[in-house]
């Protein structure tokens, strides 16, 4: 087993069968493919570009050091801690889903040089960066989301977007013992989180019309309709490239629509397509990636 963040949620993640997949818009153009990816080694070009842009702002770093990664296959479960019980690699650049692709993308972003990236990326991944499967925030709502805002990495910006509503998630060991994916985890059902846990949330609606103001590199977190018996409730999450007078916003991701990949859509066609999923979404969250080490200090 590899990272299982989203792995159980592939039976709704997708949207009914009649709705046809589309294509990224022609106007965006892929990266060239990378020439040779070693496995687990960061490619040279990718290094290059981070390094060339360490000085620029944070929402165009994310934007240009992950355009090389465009086209790169969409793989689930695919990391690990590289020991039992989840012997597989801690990093790869050949293939991501959603959640180790913004992990990587932000943790290149925020390291003054990529040898730091490391460091980043097992902050974002395990409470207090130590590494261990028990340690791993395998659970967006319930771990990944407020460990990493108390940690200092992101701030919640919804509210200040629009009209939003708050949904809360009460999960008891009831839940974890009779939800099916439980046993997907290695981890005793006493190691589980247990608790009451909430979001903001703008409505598909208000997000179409807030839609202008979400600021470059934010992170859209998609959020289902909650159901009692499941203590899933977030499904994905890309971030969001800004119009630039030539392309309007668009939302890069890693993502299973048109065979899987890196890609980029429309914001606008994506908070549209989200209106088709089998299981309802509630809206969406949205989370500002702050500023980290030396940087940080230059913020007003």
């Amino acid at each position: 087993m590899g990272l299982l963040i989203f792995a159980i949620l592939a039976a709704f993640a997708d949207p009914p069968e009649s709705v046809a997949f589309a294509d990224p818009p022609e106007s965006v153009a892929f990266a060239d493919p990378l020439e040779s990816v070693a496995f687990g080694v960061l490619p040279d070009e990718v290094a290059q570009i981070a390094r060339d842009v360490a000085h620029r702002p944070l929402g165009e770093r994310m934007k240009r050091i992950s355009e090389l990664f465009l086209g790169r296959s969409y793989e689930i479960d695919g990391l690990g801690e590289g020991i039992e019980p989840d012997p597989d690699p801690p990093v790869r650049y050949d293939a991501f889903d959603c959640v180790t692709f913004i992990e990587e993308v932000l943790a290149l972003s925020w390291a003054g040089d990529p040898m730091g990236a490391p460091s980043y990326r097992n902050s974002l991944r395990y409470e207090d960066g130590e590494v261990g499967y028990e340690h791993r925030n395998h659970f967006m709502l319930a771990q990944w989301i407020p460990e990493n805002i108390a940690a200092g990495f992101f701030k919640d910006i919804t509210h200040t977007l629009g009209e939003t509503h708050r949904i809360e998630k009460e999960v008891t060991r009831s839940v974890w013992k009779n939800w099916a994916g439980t046993a997907g985890f290695t981890l005793p059902l006493d190691a589980l989180p247990v608790g009451t846990y909430g979001l903001n949330v703008l409505s598909l609606d208000e997000a179409e019309a807030s839609m202008d103001k979400i600021p470059e590199g934010s992170l859209i977190l998609t959020v289902r309709r909650p159901h009692t018996w499941k203590p899933i409730v977030v499904s994905h999450v890309g971030f969001v490239i800004g119009a630039d007078g030539e392309q309007p916003a668009m939302i890069r991701h890693a993502t299973k629509m048109s065979g899987g990949s890196v890609r980029d859509h429309l914001l606008s066609w994506y908070f549209d397509h989200m209106r088709w999923y089998k299981r309802p979404v509630e809206g969406i969250s949205v989370l500002m990636p702050i500023e980290q080490g030396p940087r940080a200090a230059l913020i007003p």
